[in-house]
Order: structure tokens, then C-alpha cells, then sequence
């Protein structure tokens, strides 16, 4: 029986074809708007990769976020340097190799450099002004111009009495409470960034403030999870009413209108110290002075390129700062070699200090290894392709999600021999910064790839690394870490899951943090004393 005949008889088939057209409809439209090689003829040609199940491709595969970055370093050995996944209606090409990643993102920024359309995350709760999604085009450069003045390796030198100041804290929170090492790393962080961006510091963990801010990346590390969202695996799923899909665009509002009124108020704020004389230096107050609106860039952009910073700066060095903790613990030989070198350089009568820093190679290393053996999150870095292209025989699609897969790259022995292990000694030959490795020549001399590459690489990665250094050589000059005991005196192996989500922040764990010694103890008191009395400079 056909439809038509169906619908001219009698009321049972008239059920049938109405299940017939609940069904037919969806699919004539996902055959309609998804791409295919019976649509393009050079699909035929993508990358190799796993198959996935119709409509939602690899989306499964994915789904345990926990699990994605050994699944993406299995596939890379499976399929090769690039291969190619669905997620959805996406194609994802993911890049595995330091050549595929300097081919593409840095030869081809012009094409590679964009970011993926996302209906919710971007368009409703973002109402399209999060930096971090903008697609490549004048607003982007624009506001990534003004980023790149005021967070440059220069610029970055301006931080750094912020950056001490915070860390002499850190330095004595350890002392006086180190069972909560895990929120003195994040409120060191997040402090830092509230400062460099608008000024004023986060004292304590349980800031007001600390949990607004924590709670906008709750909002965005619900956004970003793969699969998350039907319509942002689906973009074309945009034009179908939204009570099929979850009503997203209501929660894509929900989420802006929480995230902007904070964003906002900090904006709103900021302003009325400048125009009334009170602001601190800061790079607010800097980008405000420039006069976004004469690049065009409107009083929401303005709060969210702000707030972007908060973004990008108040868990990520939180996470990389516990990840270290926590690799001290299972390695406990690498402290002792950090602290040979610390004694022999430093001393115990004095904080180690930036100056010191071409001295101490192999705690140098060590952060480079953090970064190499737990990159910032478990997916990778996104950029979206804005053209077609063929590279290696393969044709990517235009609009396709393009992968720094960096868990294949940091974790493939030919180039990291028990990739596995954490051996800083492996960096010892990397005597530059990482911003200087990313704009090396030879994609293979660079060290990790935590900042990303091409245009979008961190602006911010000169701030971060002396965050990371100060930090790190700090608590290894005067504590040691070591596993927890049981009452039996055994040691207790720590927690080495990640919490489910996007980024890799460590599932809490314990972990033993002593002061070294009465006489590093009375360095770092001394040294915080001075601090407090002297206060916070902020600026230049």
C-alpha cells in the first residue's frame, strides 16, 4: 500500500501513514541536510578513520570523556597522522602528527583558523560575542590585535609583581592548610587573572566572586562537551522547531543570560573606576582606554572579551598546577632531583625568583612535562576549516572540525619514548620558552603543544608560563610531596582519574605536603609578611 492510498482509506492506515511520515520526514531531511559522497563525489576521499552508526557517527565512541584521550591516541596509530570521525552531522579531521599540525594550522592559517558553528554555545548562550568561538574575520582580528598588545611577552613582564605577590601566598596557605592544596592552586588562578583583567584580587576561596566565576566555566564546560548538545553536533537541526531537540535555544538563554549579567556587571564595574580615577592598572582598564567601540566592537563584546580572559586563565593554571601535585606523587624521584638543583642554585634563605630560572633546567623541563604528560583538556584543540582542501591525497570538507589531537602527538613514543612516564630529563635540550618553540620552523622541534598553534595559539601562554614557574619551582624549593600514609604506614596510592567533562582537572586525591624545613618555613613567612605589609602593586 502506498502513503497516498494510506491516506484515502481507512483510520488504521491512517495511523500507519502518519508513523510512516514521523518517520520518512526526519530522515528525508537528515539525507537532505547532511553531507554524503552521493551529494560530493570527493568524500570518496576523506581521511581513513573508525566507523561510525548512522546519524550519530563516532558520537559514542566519544561520549566517556574520561576515556577520549586514550581513544583518539589508539585511533591515531590505527589510521595514521590525520584521520578523519563524524560526530553527528560534523566531520572532525583530527591532525596527530607535528607536521600535519604545521601544514595545516600555521602554513594554512588563513583557511584552518576558524572555529565550528555552534547554534548554542555560540549563537544563544554566547549571542555570538564569546572570543573563543568566533569564526576567523574582522571582529576576531580585531579584538585578537588588542589581546596580543596587552598580553605580549613585554606587556607579560607587567604581571609578574601580581604573580609573585599571589604565589607568597600560595607559598603559606601550603604551610598553615596543606590538606586543601587543590582550592589554594585554584584560588592562586583565579586571583591572578582577576588581576591582570580587572584588578582586584580573589583572597580567598571562598570569594563571592570566586564562585560567580566559577560558575560561568560550569556553564562552559557544559557547552564544550562533545556531543553535548543535539543541534551543536547537528548544526543544520538550528532550523527545526526546538521542542524536538530539548528546547536548547531556552537553555542557551538561561546560560546567557547568567553568563552576560556577570560578564556585564564586571565590565559596568571596571568602567566607573576609570572614568572616576580609582581603577587599577590592569588590561581592562587598558582595552577600555583604547576605545573598543571605534573598532566596532560593542559593549557586550567588550564584557565577553574580558570575561574570555577569566575563561581561559582561572582553571587552567589551577589544573596544570594539581596535575603537577599529583605527578610529584607518583613519581617521587623527580622532587628530589627538582630539589638538588633548587639547593645547589637558590638556597633555603630565599624564595626562588624569576632570575633563576635560566638556572634551574631540569625544573624547567619538569613543567614542560606537566603540560606534555596532561595537557589542558581531554578533546583537543578545535579550530573549523573555512574552504576546501586536500592535503596528503585527503580532502577536507569545508566547515570540517579541524583536531590538534595533542594526546597522539605528547604520547607517541617515536617521538616520547614511554610516553607514559613522566621524565622530565626528556626536556632538557629545550632551553627556550614553549611560546618560542611555536614558532619554530621545524614542527618537531617544539616541545608539547599546550598552547595550540596557528593563530588561535594562547595569547596568554606568556603570562601562563611564569605563573607555572614561579608556582612550581616555589613549592618544590620548600615542600616536599610525597604519597599519603595509612595508619599502617603504608604509602596510599592516589586518585589518578579525571573528573568526567572537558577539561582534565584531577579527581581529588590525597597527597602528603610537608615545609621542608624551620628554615624554608621562616623564608616563606618572612617573605609573606614583607609582601602583606608592602602590599599589592598593582601595574607597572
Amino acid at each position: 500500500m502506498t502513503l497516498l492510498q494510506a491516506l484515502a482509506g481507512e483510520p488504521g492506515h491512517l495511523i500507519w501513514a502518519a508513523v510512516g511520515l514521523a518517520i520518512l520526514a526526519p530522515l528525508g531531511f537528515y539525507l537532505y541536510v547532511t553531507p554524503s559522497s552521493l551529494k560530493d563525489s570527493r568524500r570518496r576521499h576523506l581521511p581513513p578513520g573508525p566507523r561510525g552508526l548512522p546519524f550519530v557517527g563516532n558520537l559514542f565512541d566519544l561520549a566517556d570523556t574520561n576515556k577520549m584521550p586514550y581513544i583518539v591516541r589508539d585511533w591515531a596509530k590505527k589510521y595514521g597522522h590525520i584521520f578523519y570521525t563524524k560526530i553527528g552531522g560534523t566531520d572532525y579531521v583530527w591532525l596527530s602528527s607535528p607536521r600535519a599540525v604545521k601544514d595545516l594550522m600555521d602554513k594554512r592559517s588563513s583557511i584552518y583558523n576558524s572555529r565550528p558553528h555552534l547554534p548554542l554555545a555560540q549563537d544563544v548562550a554566547s549571542a555570538g560575542r564569546r572570543q573563543l568561538f568566533l569564526e576567523y574575520g574582522p571582529r576576531w582580528r580585531n579584538i585578537r590585535k588588542v589581546a596580543h598588545a596587552l598580553l605580549n611577552a613585554t606587556a607579560a613582564t607587567n604581571y609578574k609583581n601580581v604573580q609573585d605577590y599571589e604565589s607568597k601566598q600560595l607559598m603559606q596557605e601550603l604551610i598553615d592548610d596543606p590538606a586543601h592544596f587543590y582550592e589554594h592552586n585554584r584560588r592562586y588562578s583565579a586571583s591572578v587573572i582577576t588581576v591582570v583583567t580587572y584588578g582586584f584580587r580573589l583572597p580567598t576561596w571562598e570569594d563571592p566572586m570566586m564562585k560567580k566565576i566559577y560558575s560561568v566555566l560550569d556553564n562552559f564546560t557544559e557547552m564544550t562537551a562533545p556531543g553535548a548538545f543535539a543541534v551543536d553536533s547537528f548544526p543544520s537541526l538550528a532550523r527545526l522547531p526546538q521542542q524536538l531537540l530539548g528546547n536548547w535555544r531556552d537553555k542557551g538563554r538561561s546560560i546567557f543570560e547568567h553568563d552576560s549579567k556577570v560578564y556585564l556587571d564586571l565590565w559596568n564595574d571596571l568602567k566607573r573606576k576609570v572614568d572616576n580615577g580609582t581603577a587599577n592598572p590592569c588590561f581592562c582598564k587598558d582595552f577600555y582606554l583604547k576605545r573598543p567601540e571605534k573598532e566596532g566592537v560593542d559593549e557586550l563584546q567588550s564584557a565577553y572579551t574580558c570575561g574570555g580572559l577569566v575563561e581561559a586563565g582561572a582553571e587552567t593554571t589551577g589544573v596544570t598546577l594539581n596535575n603537577f601535585v599529583l605527578a610529584m606523587c607518583l613519581w617521587p624521584e623527580v622532587p628530589k632531583k627538582a630539589q638538588q638543583e633548587l639547593d645547589k642554585v637558590v638556597g633555603p634563605d630565599r624564595l626562588p625568583d624569576w632570575e633563576d630560572e635560566k638556572d634551574l633546567p631540569y625544573v624547567r623541563s619538569l613543567i614542560k612535562e606537566t603540560l606534555r604528560w596532561r595537557p589542558l583538556n581531554k578533546f583537543g584543540m578545535s579550530h573549523a576549516s573555512s574552504d576546501d582542501d586536500w592535503y596528503d591525497g585527503f580532502f577536507i570538507p569545508k566547515g570540517s572540525v579541524i583536531m590538534l589531537n595533542w594526546w597522539a602527538i605528547h604520547m607517541d613514543p617515536t617521538l616520547h619514548p614511554e610516553p607514559d612516564e613522566f621524565k622530565p630529563e626528556r626536556y632538557l635540550n629545550h632551553t627556550s620558552s614553549a611560546a618560542d618553540y611555536m614558532n619554530s620552523a621545524d614542527p618537531y622541534d617544539r616541545d608539547h603543544f599546550g598552547y595550540g598553534a596557528g593563530r588561535r595559539a594562547c595569547p596568554g601562554v606568556h603570562v601562563a608560563e611564569r605563573s607555572l614557574f614561579i608556582n612550581i619551582a616555589r613549592t618544590l624549593w620548600g615542600f616536599d610531596i610525597t604519597k599519603k600514609r595509612a595508619p599502617d604506614g603504608q604509602f596510599v596510592e592516589p586518585n589518578t582519574e579525571m573528573v568526567p567533562g572537558f577539561m582534565t582537572v584531577p579527581g581529588r586525591f590525597d597527597c602528603d605536603i610537608r615545609v621542608r624545613s624551620d628554615r624554608h618555613q621562616r623564608t616563606i613567612a618572612n617573605a609573606f609578611s614583607k609582601a602583606e605589609a608592602e602590599g599589592l602593586q598593582f601595574g607597572k
